[in-house]
C-alpha cells in the first residue's frame, strides 16, 4: 500500500480481550528464530570477497536488511508529520489518486485517517463511532514496520470505543472503559482506512471520520522508557548507518533480535553510534560493500518471499506482522509499506500474465470472474483490482478508473452473472466489460481481499488468469 498527505490532498498486550467470536485486536508477532537466515546469508555473500574487513561487511550487509523498515518508517513519519504534525490525526478527505506519490502502491477504494504517535510523554487515546455496513480497520504499527494491533470492525464488531495506546515502560491507570494496548515503540504509526463504495459516498465517510477522537492522556502515570525522538522537520540528510543508528537509540529493538545485533555490534553499528565517523578505510569500504549487498538480498528476496499462483498472480507469504524473517520485512517496507495482517486483508500481484510474459499496456488482457467466483469475503469486506505503473504509483487516464471491484457502483456483469475485466491502454470496444486503463508501457496490478474468507486466507481460492488477448 502507499498513500501520500496529498493524497489523503516485543509484544502488544491488551486488556479487557475483545468479544469471543472476533480477531484479537493484539496481533502476535511473527515467528522467532534464534539464528535468523540473514546472518548466514550475509555472512556468505561477504566471503565471496576475501579483501574485504568480513566483521564491517557482514555486520553492514546485516544492518541495511534488518535496518531497512525502520529507516524508511522513519523517513516516511518525518515527510508525513511535517505537513500533519505529531500526535494529531489528519483525515483524507478525497481518494488517492496518480499524484499520490509519498508511499508506494496507494489504494484508491478507502480514506485514510492517520497520525503519527509519540509516546513518551503519556498515552494516546483513540476514540471511534459505532460502524456499521462497511469495512473500517485502525492499524498499529511499530517503528519496524510490525502490526501489533488493530482497531475496526473485524475486531470490535462495529461497536463503538476508546482505546489508550501507551509506549513501552509507562506505568499508570488509563480510565475506566478504555482498552489498554501496549505498543512495543515510543513511536508508532496509526494507520486508518475506511471503506468508500464510489465517489458519492464521500461525504458520508466524511462524516464518520469527523467521530475519530484523538486525545491525550495526561497526569495518568509515569513516562516511557524510550530514548529521544528523532523527528526532524525537514527530515536531515545523513547516511543511511547514521539514519538507522540514531532510530534504534530512539526505538529500542525488541529482544529476540539480538543474534542480528551483536553482529552489527561488531562492526561498530549500534544505538547511538556515529558509523559516517569512523576514519579507517577498510572499513569504509567494508561499509560500502556491505550496505550494496544487503540492498541486493533484499532484491533478490522478491523471487523466494512470494508464493507464485497459477495465471501470472503470486501472493505474499507473509505480511503484518515479521518475527525475525528480516527479508521479507525489508521487501514488504520498499514495496508495500503497512501491509495488513492476513486477517484483515490479503493482497494478490501480478507484473506478467498466465503466459509468463510481462505485462504492458501495449497488449490487452481479460480477468474473468465466473458466476460465485468473485472474491470471497466476509460481509464487512469488499475486494478490488487496482492498477499501478512500474513505479508503483496509479496511472493517469481519460476516465480517472485507477481499481475495479465491489466498490464499482456500475460493476457491469455479463450473461449469467460473470464479471470480465479488461486490462489495456486503449478503451475495449464492447460495453460488456469492466475497463482498468493501464499505462502505454509496464505495468502490474495487485487485487486486495478486505476482511477475507476463510478459503481467502488458507489459499484454498486463488484469482482467475490473467489471459493475454492481443495487441491493444
Amino acid at each position: 500500500m502507499v498513500l501520500s498527505v496529498a493524497s489523503f490532498s516485543a509484544a502488544a498486550t491488551v486488556q479487557p480481550p475483545s468479544a469471543p467470536s472476533a480477531p484479537p485486536i493484539i496481533q502476535p508477532l511473527g515467528p522467532i528464530k534464534t539464528h535468523p537466515a540473514l546472518l548466514q546469508v550475509a555472512k556468505a555473500a561477504c566471503a565471496r570477497q576475501p579483501a574485504l574487513d568480513q566483521a564491517a561487511c557482514t555486520g553492514a550487509a546485516a544492518a541495511y536488511v534488518w535496518g531497512y523498515p525502520l529507516v524508511v518508517m522513519s523517513a516516511t513519519r518525518d515527510r508525513i508529520a511535517c505537513l500533519t504534525g505529531i500526535n494529531a490525526l489528519f483525515n483524507a478527505k478525497k481518494l488517492a489518486g496518480p499524484t499520490s506519490t509519498s508511499v508506494v502502491a496507494p489504494n484508491d477504494d478507502t480514506l485514510y485517517s492517520l497520525a503519527w504517535l509519540d509516546l513518551r510523554s503519556g498515552p494516546e487515546i483513540l476514540s471511534v463511532p459505532a460502524v456499521l455496513g462497511r469495512y473500517y480497520n485502525f492499524q498499529l504499527l511499530d517503528m519496524y514496520t510490525n502490526t501489533f494491533a488493530d482497531i475496526g470492525v473485524l475486531t470490535d464488531h462495529g461497536r463503538s470505543g476508546r482505546y489508550a495506546i501507551v509506549g513501552p515502560g509507562w506505568h499508570g491507570v488509563v480510565p475506566s472503559g478504555v482498552t489498554q494496548i501496549h505498543a512495543p515503540t515510543a513511536d508508532v504509526w496509526l494507520l486508518g482506512r475506511t471503506e468508500v463504495n464510489g465517489a458519492s459516498d464521500l461525504a458520508a465517510v466524511g462524516a464518520i471520520q469527523q467521530r475519530y477522537v484523538l486525545t491525550a492522556l495526561t497526569g495518568a502515570g509515569s513516562g516511557t522508557t524510550a530514548g529521544p525522538s528523532t523527528f526532524h522537520c525537514p527530515a536531515p540528510t545523513t547516511s543511511f548507518l547514521d539514519q538507522l543508528t540514531a532510530a534504534m537509540a530512539a526505538d529500542s529493538p525488541p529482544n529476540s533480535d539480538a543474534a542480528t545485533l551483536r553482529v552489527m555490534a561488531a562492526a561498530g553499528i549500534g544505538p547511538g553510534a556515529s558509523p559516517s565517523t569512523t576514519t579507517a578505510p577498510a572499513v569504509q569500504q567494508a561499509d560500502a560493500a556491505g550496505l550494496e549487498i544487503g540492498s541486493g538480498l533484499v532484491d533478490a528476496a522478491a523471487s523466494t518471499a512470494n508464493k507464485s499462483l497459477p495465471g501470472g498472480w503470486t501472493r505474499g507469504t507473509v505480511a503484518g506482522t515479521f518475527g525475525t524473517d528480516y527479508l521479507t520485512r525489508a521487501l514488504v517496507a520498499k514495496y508495500g509499506l503497512a501491509e495488513q495482517v492476513p486477517s484483515q486483508a490479503i493482497y494478490f500481484s501480478a507484473a506478467q500474465d498466465a503466459d509468463g510474459s510481462p505485462l504492458s499496456g501495449s497488449h490487452e488482457y481479460e480477468v474473468r470472474f465466473s458466476k460465485g467466483e468473485l472474491p470471497p469475503k466476509g460481509p464487512d469486506g469488499f475486494w478490488s483490482i487496482t492498477m499501478y505503473n512500474s513505479s508503483d504509483f496509479l496511472v493517469a487516464n481519460p476516465i480517472d478508473r485507477y481499481s475495479v471491484g465491489s466498490h464499482l457502483t456500475r460493476l457491469v456483469r455479463g450473461p449469467g452473472g460473470s464479471v470480465t475485466i479488461i486490462l489495456s491502454a486503449s478503451k475495449p470496444s464492447s460495453l460488456l466489460l469492466n475497463w482498468l486503463p493501464a499505462p502505454a508501457g509496464p505495468f502490474r496490478i495487485s487485487l486486495r481481499v478486505y476482511a477475507p474468507a476463510t478459503t481467502v486466507r488458507d489459499g484454498r481460492w486463488a484469482p482467475p488468469p490473467i489471459e493475454p488477448l492481443g495487441p491493444s
